[in-house]
């Protein structure tokens, strides 16, 4: 009696385990820098990108897709390596400092000179793929300096995408923000 109550216990216990093997495996994307056509000749003082702000239900681990009707379809088994915000933060400002001369731009992390500097603050109101076949990403940056009025700079970039599998998702968000540092860097340039 006591073996078989003892075999009763460890089969209600094996068995709410036994669901970790019917998962799927999670698999795992990145965004990706992507090379600068060339390099824009800028001058002026480096400058740092401060921050990226993403849209709330955007910035998390697991790959999210627009639906029709105001939906989104979130994929757990399918995520970014990290928090989607920093990813977008540090791909951003390692193609913004391929785009602009060595030692124009503060990547995140290194320490600050003591001597003035410029930063950019970016509000993205969509970086989304979906419901087409496309990828958005619209907002807003902001260049600010000392002594002067800071500037703002709207920018929607659409971006096409043969499918809505993750991986083109990551291809075509990495090609945004690629083209967000291009368009950053020729106004820099200015």
């Amino acid at each position: 009696m006591r073996f078989r109550r003892t075999m009763i216990m460890l089969l209600l216990l094996c068995a709410p385990g036994c669901s970790f093997f019917s998962r799927s495996q999670s698999r795992f994307y990145s965004l990706d820098r992507i090379a600068p056509a060339s390099v824009t000749a800028a001058r002026g003082l480096p400058v740092a990108i401060e921050g990226v702000e993403l849209p709330p239900g955007l910035d998390r681990r697991e790959v999210v897709l627009r639906q029709a009707d105001h939906q989104l379809q979130i994929r757990s088994a399918e995520q970014w390596s990290a928090s989607l915000q920093p990813l977008v933060l540090h791909t951003l400002a390692f193609d913004l400092a391929a785009r602009l001369p060595e030692g124009m731009v503060i990547l995140p992390g290194a320490a600050k000179p003591l001597a003035p500097t410029r930063s950019i603050d970016v509000v993205l109101e969509e970086l989304a793929a979906g419901p087409g076949n496309t990828v958005v990403l619209d907002g807003r940056w902001v260049l600010r300096e000392n002594n002067r009025a800071d500037v703002t700079h709207h920018e929607r970039i659409t971006i096409e995408v043969t499918s809505l599998d993750s991986a083109n998702i990551a291809t075509g968000m990495s090609q945004a923000v690629a083209a967000l540092a291009d368009r950053m860097a020729a106004e820099l340039g200015r």
